[in-house]
């Protein structure tokens, strides 16, 4: 094979160095396509395209895993279509790579199978994807999730970003925020290797996009597609959605030019009911309880609040590369690439809810036998009417230089260099900003919380006559507060790289060996911004403040129409919504205060990473009994050093501002914490590959791999809620000296080939994980800020209280403290009882063990034009949550079963896929919006998926889309079925447009 290898490199230098070794071993998926459609008759205008790489783009190429060339087909073998090709190369990778690794590569240039690169990654046996706004958003690998898998465009660490459903800083990539338009192929490893960067324990996945010395000539395509979102209210149901594509060299492949770029609007609506959290053990006071509870340690769960409405988004997705390929010798190829991407997301939120009391507000209350309170009956209180405008955007850039120098037909050096970054946060009005409304809490006598069975909980309110929940008018609708908060994040990767390669010219055991070193810089910059405006927290001299034109009444029989529980289910037949701005006029000259985002932070943090790095690898190769042994065995060493620098705001007390509301009051005085830490990791790996038969081969692979903790555990702070309502009285601490996660994993695989386009495969692996994250809460007191609610002027409206013969309600025990001292606000005094907060902090403490299998399996029915792909994970694990009992648990978020059918046909220019994907119930996060420790888990999910398109000649075709054709609806639920947290209803989206290719 390198007597082959060498003879062929000699050729092509006489030849004058016009086709590269790339080119050399190229198949041409256009040639397919045509000869599908139209015959022989089109074979002599088309130009070859790329075969796929196993490597990642900037590292260098291993030259003895290239394949001689290959003669060209006769035009009676040129049968292969675009799709069948794209799975052919896919299934090469996988074939011809050292470990575990999948790919999905697109069918032509600029053509890539799904419409969202999160989509497409889920086809990949142990993947599996969240989703935002029923998009594709970050993806979990083998039961690990986002913050565990590393994403590499061309090779490169890529900079994470916020997520508009958390606006939390993380390390994580979005994969919403590329368009799939100019990805040549999506690479899956799941084993690890020295020569790729650390960070994946679940995978690493490279993004490969193309470049223009991979083609001969011009390459040109263009698509206009419309999108027709069927949830849309507001705004153009169909949008339009753009992109091109155009490749060229000159100079006899001296020089090389790429252009791309894509447009993307969409706008969609989301309707949604969710409960704002469990609470453990929440006092019952003197209520009448029904209790059935069998829990073993006697706990018992009610919930915080219950709301109802609909977000509507109006997103943008812009994206755009330019690549410039120069050779300036036959030896040298230097690269250089920009890439732009950008995702703005405005949602209106729109949604009417209760809080609900517990202690003195509780009247009755039924508790089931896994301890979930099904039925309460609590004091009267608000009906809210909350507005939200939050603006979210992600500006992502990439600048990078690569040169590949061939010293010697058996020396290749690579230098390549980038610098990264991604830019989150929100527009003007900041990206959290809302208003709360709400029908005057004194006509309430109560409301009732019911869990019947259905998917959605009931709830309800009685009111005083002559009010009832079907004849209220905006005439009794107060304001309560407003907040303009806003989370900015910044993450700059740069990072320089330089290997070499020596490809034994001899057919030895030692194959090839590579080595290299690396510098990394991470820098992360988050800071939040938190205001408060108080409107008069429901004071009836201000009903009717907001004039009742700036109201819209919306018929809860409108949403959630899916669900049970939802629609007409719903128990108050109406609500308010209304425009923010709007209410924001309205009040201001009241309140004398001006609804800006502040410009002083809350929380302000900063990281710094740098990681040296450096790597050795061999490639071995042998026949063993006569069967092809292989070997890949490599070692990477690395020092990262690191310093946080956060900015403390110190709280000093908690203001009562009426009998359902808090806020945190802040010093005007600020620090910044510096501390520094630093650690080493020798990563070793080797990967074996043994052809037991032609077609069969057997793999064993073992590495040992990192992930970095998460940004938002790594600040050196405390930080405490700014909303501190009894129950939901938490706080945050960070972690700068944390170790990273360290996995040893283990993989078994066998798999078959029995032609170029069928497989199957069956791998085992096991992934033993230990320094895991542990989030530990404590109940303490932080900076001695004393509880007005149960201080000295609380207890003495007690007691008048309670000689008067009142109920003991929050009500009624801050109306009485108004009534004895005339203030309409109370902050906690000396000597009253101290705040107990839930603090919550990480540190390294618990190791688990991950296994599992990953059946997969391709089959292409002969000539007929049809096809199937299916596979299946089961991973499973001792990490698993104990909902009986409460406290910090360790559990690992993510793991899940899952499987995935797709089927399609392609022939006579026509082709159709459908994509079936299915995902099990699983636990997504260890706690709750306003209760920490308590867990939410996703419901089975699955979705059918469709796209068909036709091609009338070599240059034009029409494209059809179809995602979440069956309507598939998301539903969360906490540590029982019972315990309902969010229910996302989301209805199916169209694509319909047409493509040109040159």
């Amino acid at each position: 094979m390198n007597e082959t290898k060498n003879t062929r490199r000699r050729g092509e230098r006489r030849a004058g160095g016009v086709a590269a070794t790339a080119q050399l071993k190229a198949m041409s998926v256009p040639v397919a396509v045509l000869m599908a459609i139209h015959g022989p008759a089109v074979l002599a205008a088309q130009k070859p395209q790329p075969q796929p790489q196993s490597q990642p783009q900037s590292q260098s190429q291993s030259q003895s895993s290239q394949q001689p060339p290959v003669a060209p087909p006769t035009l009676e073998e040129v049968t292969v279509t675009a799709l069948r090709q794209s799975l052919i190369n896919s299934e090469a990778i996988k074939r011809r790579s050292f470990g575990i690794v999948d790919a999905v590569t697109a069918e032509d240039i600029g053509k890539f199978p799904d419409t969202n690169l999160a989509e497409a990654i889920q086809r990949i046996p142990g993947v599996t994807i969240d989703r935002v706004d029923g998009e594709g958003s970050r993806i979990t690998v083998r039961g690990f999730g986002p913050e565990f898998n590393l994403v590499l465009l061309n090779g490169r660490e890529m900079p994470g970003a916020i997520s508009p459903d958390s606006a939390s800083a993380t390390r994580s990539f979005d994969f919403a925020n590329l368009s799939p338009v100019g990805i040549s192929r999506i690479e899956v490893y799941k084993t690890g290797r020295a020569d790729l960067p650390s960070g994946g324990i679940g995978a690493t996945v490279n993004i490969v996009t193309p470049r223009p010395f991979d083609y001969h000539g011009l390459q040109a395509t263009a698509e206009v597609l419309g999108n027709d979102d069927t949830s849309t209210r507001i705004g153009s149901k169909v949008t339009p959605s753009v992109a091109a594509l155009l490749s060229d060299t000159f100079f006899h492949r001296r020089l090389g030019l790429l252009l791309s770029g894509s447009y993307d609007k969409r706008n969609s609506s989301q309707q949604f009911a969710d409960v704002g959290g469990w609470l453990e053990n929440p006092a019952l006071g003197t209520a009448t309880v029904t209790n059935n509870n069998q829990n073993p340690y006697g706990n018992y769960w009610g919930p915080q609040s219950e709301d109802w409405g609909f977000y509507d988004h109006q997103r943008v997705r812009k994206n755009g590369q330019v690549v410039l390929q120069f050779r300036p010798f036959d030896s040298v190829v230097a690269t250089t690439d920009y890439t732009y991407s950008l995702f703005e997301d405005n949602q209106q939120r729109h949604s009417m809810g209760a809080w609900f009391g517990y202690g003195g507000d509780l009247t009755s209350a039924t508790i089931n036998n896994e301890g979930t309170i099904t039925n309460l009956v609590d004091a009267g209180n608000d009906l809210s009417y909350f507005a939200s405008d939050d603006h979210f955007r992600d500006e992502g850039k990439s600048a990078g230089v690569n040169v590949k120098w061939q010293a010697t037909d058996d020396l290749l050096f690579t230098l390549d260099a980038h610098h990264s970054s991604e830019t989150s946060g929100g527009g003007p009005g900041g990206n959290n900003s809302f208003f709360i409304v709400g029908q005057q809490p004194a006509l309430s006598i109560s409301k009732i919380f019911t869990d019947t069975g259905t998917q959605i909980p009931l709830t309800t309110w009685t009111y005083q006559a002559p009010y009832s929940v079907n004849n209220l008018g905006t005439s009794t609708i107060s304001p309560l507060f407003a907040q303009a908060n806003s989370t900015n994040f910044s993450n700059v990767i740069r990072q320089v790289q330089l290997d070499g390669q020596w490809t034994n010219p001899s057919d030895g055991l030692l194959r090839e060996i590579k080595g290299g070193i690396d510098r990394t810089n991470f820098s992360t910059d988050a800071a939040s911004y938190n205001s408060f405006y108080p409107t008069g927290f429901y004071n009836p001299a201000n009903d009717g403040l907001l004039p009742a034109a700036d109201f819209t009444r919306i018929s809860s029989c409108s949403i959630l129409q899916s669900f049970s529980g939802g629609g007409c289910g719903i128990q108050v037949p109406y609500f308010y919504s209304f425009n923010l701005p709007q209410a924001v006029a309205a009040t201001t000259g009241t309140f004398n205060y001006q609804f800006v985002v502040p410009t002083t932070p809350t929380n302000d943090d900063h990281i710094r990473e740098r990681t040296d790095a450096a790597f050795v690898q061999m490639s071995l190769g042998t026949n063993i009994l006569g069967r092809r042994f292989k070997a890949l065995v490599g070692l990477r060493y690395e020092h990262t050093f690191i310093t946080a620098n956060s900015l403390e705001e110190v709280p000093t007390a908690i203001s009562w501002d009426n009998p359902t509301e808090f806020h945190t009051i802040y010093s005007a005085n600020a620090a910044y914490s510096d501390i520094r830490r630093s650690y080493h990791e020798l990563l070793p790996n080797i990967d074996t590959s043994f052809r037991v038969v032609r077609n069969v081969l057997l793999r064993a692979s073992f590495s040992k791999t990192i992930t970095r903790p998460d940004l938002t555990q790594m600040v050196g702070t405390t930080s405490v809620s700014s909303t501190p309502k009894p129950g939901a009285r938490t706080a945050t601490a960070g972690n700068p000296g944390l170790m990273p996660y360290t996995s040893r994993n283990y993989d078994l695989a066998v798999e078959w080939y029995p032609t170029p386009d069928d497989y199957a495969s069956v791998n085992w692996f096991m992934k033993k994980v230990s320094n895991f994250l542990t989030e530990t809460t404590t109940q303490q007191s932080l900076y001695g800020i004393t509880d007005p609610a149960n201080g000295a002027l609380a207890k003495t409206a007690e007691a008048q209280l309670a000689a008067a013969g009142q109920p003991l309600t929050a009500a009624n025990v801050f109306n009485q403290m108004v009534a004895d001292t005339g203030q309409s606000s109370f902050t906690g005094q000396p000597g009253d009882p101290l705040v107990i907060w839930d603090v919550t902090a990480p540190s390294n403490a618990n190791e688990t063990e991950i296994r599992g299998f990953e059946f997969a399996v391709q089959h292409i029915f002969g000539d007929s034009g049809f096809g199937l792909q299916a596979n299946l994970s089961l991973p499973t694990g001792s990490a698993s949550f104990n909902n009986e009992a409460i406290g910090s648990q360790f559990a690992l978020p993510g793991l899940s079963k899952s499987y995935n059918i797709v089927a399609f046909y392609e022939k006579y220019g026509f082709q159709m896929r459908l994509a079936w994907t299915h995902r099990n119930a699983y636990l997504t996060a260890l706690s709750q919006s306003q209760s920490a420790n308590e867990p939410q888990y996703v419901a089975a999910y699955g979705q059918l998926d469709m796209s068909a398109s036709y091609a009338f000649n070599e240059h034009w075709s029409v494209l059809f889309n179809a995602i979440n054709l069956n309507s598939a609806s998301e539903r969360f639920y906490g540590r029982y079925r019972d315990q309902f947290l969010y229910a996302y209803e989301q209805d199916p989206r169209f694509q319909f447009g047409v493509r040109f290719r040159e």
